[in-house]
């Protein structure tokens, strides 16, 4: 699909259903006894693969029309699957799942693809070891992961270095089917789509945050409640066009229902810094996530910016296309501490590092610093982009076209389909 450099954006934008929420709304429904419907779930093959999963654990889930009904177990009640789980690319599904089975009494092993046979587990499953639950990595590090859980998890209090809402998650997960008060220490915040969730659910969470935690402490003496939740639009899915918006003066796009969540729109807040015409234009609370409406009209080109390391864990899945912004912002933009990019669906940080300079962008990365020398000129493109199959780098320099005097070539573009089935068509009627 050929792009004209000249072209704007335009329209009113639907983003897809939020891949984060839709993880969690399932695995939650799935605990909680009689019958939940889900809207606007993400098809996307990680969610999908995560839906499998908990079919194989005994959950019942059905699809009418565009609606899901999930018809949930108790907490301690999964099934013992007949055969092993594969999540394929999804480190968010094989993460959480780690979690939910480990204070389960049953044996499970948890398989993925090539990549995400490559990603390191032991940050989740360190934690999990200690409630009792029994598990074994390749290399003791990567998947696959063979996992006997416990029906007598300990109650523990856990302090979370590595900023990682998976982590996080995973724990919680653990803690539905815990006797006792279960307590974590956040040193950084991350996203928290299973705090909010579970306190709509009914369920007994506290959450308390100061200056330097994150507090957390959860009580299994109350059921989940079942519930009637939309997922609301995927910010990092939105982030594609709503980047591509500020890029291009001239443009007026509308964005719909899209999650507003505070750990999830940093990106927001930097494409604003770097001169991007944002606006809210309506928001309402609905299962604790906050929703807004967008309106981006841009009149003028973007300048450059600088991202401590503290501010990127509220923004991580967007450093790649907030890359292609900075390719294109008058001067150099700086993105610190970007460490936990390489151990994403790739080394992110390298591809993105590598693909700028194909596409004819001066970049350098120091101690996982990432220094991006930006001009509102055009880049040459014409270049073989290497994505390694990561649908976010992929997506990413896909959009880099508008800002290329040629083409940029992609081989393979299947690996959208983890997360952004419809991501090309989107682009056909939003960027023109």
């Amino acid at each position: 699909m050929p792009f004209n450099n000249r072209c704007s954006i335009k329209g009113t934008y639907h983003p897809p259903g939020d891949k984060s929420i839709s993880h969690r709304i399932l695995i939650l429904a799935g605990q909680a006894i009689g019958r939940s419907q889900i809207f606007n779930l993400l098809e996307g093959e990680d969610v999908m693969n995560t839906l499998k999963a908990m079919k194989l654990l005994g959950v019942r889930i059905l699809k009418k029309k565009n609606k899901y009904f999930v018809y949930g177990l108790p907490p301690g009640g999964l099934f013992q699957p007949d055969k092993l789980i594969d999540f394929g690319n999804s480190g968010t599904g094989i993460r959480l799942l780690s979690g939910l089975i480990s204070s389960n009494n049953i044996e499970v092993k948890l398989v993925g693809d090539k990549s995400l046979s490559q990603r390191p587990m032991r940050r989740v499953t360190e934690h999990l070891s200690k409630i009792g639950a029994n598990i074994k990595l390749k290399k003791k590090l990567f998947p696959p992961i063979k996992l006997k859980g416990t029906g007598n998890a300990l109650p523990l209090t856990f302090n979370i270095v590595i900023p990682s809402a998976q982590i996080k998650s995973a724990i919680m997960l653990s803690a539905l089917n815990t006797k006792g008060i279960v307590k974590i220490k956040e040193f950084k915040s991350t996203r928290d789509h299973t705090e909010n969730m579970l306190k709509s659910m009914g369920y007994n969470i506290k959450v308390k945050e100061v200056s330097k935690y994150r507090f957390i402490e959860m009580r299994n003496n109350k059921e989940l409640k079942t519930i009637n939740y939309k997922v609301p639009g995927d910010p990092s899915s939105a982030a594609f066009f709503i980047s591509a918006a500020c890029l291009k003066p001239g443009s007026k796009l509308i964005v719909k229902n899209i999650l507003y969540n505070k750990t999830r729109v940093g990106f927001i807040k930097t494409l604003k810094s770097m001169g991007g015409e944002i606006k809210i234009i309506s928001k309402k609370k609905v299962n604790n996530e906050l929703i807004a409406d967008l309106k981006i009209e841009q009149k003028k080109r973007l300048n450059s910016t600088t991202l401590e390391s503290i501010q990127v864990p509220l923004q991580v899945d967007e450093i790649p296309i907030l890359s292609i912004a900075a390719s294109f912002a008058s001067g150099i933009s700086v993105f610190k501490g970007l460490k936990e990019l390489t151990v994403k669906e790739s080394n992110r940080l390298l591809l993105i590092h590598e693909n700028l300079k194909k596409i004819g962008v001066k970049s350098k990365i120091k101690n996982y610093d990432l220094y991006i020398y930006g001009d509102n000129n055009l880049k040459k493109g014409g270049a073989i982009i290497k994505h390694n199959d990561d649908h976010r780098i992929l997506m990413s320099f896909f959009i880099a076209n508008i800002i290329c005097k040629k083409n940029n070539i992609i081989k393979d573009k299947s690996c959208v389909k983890t997360s952004y089935p419809r991501f090309f068509k989107h682009v056909s009627q939003f960027i023109n």
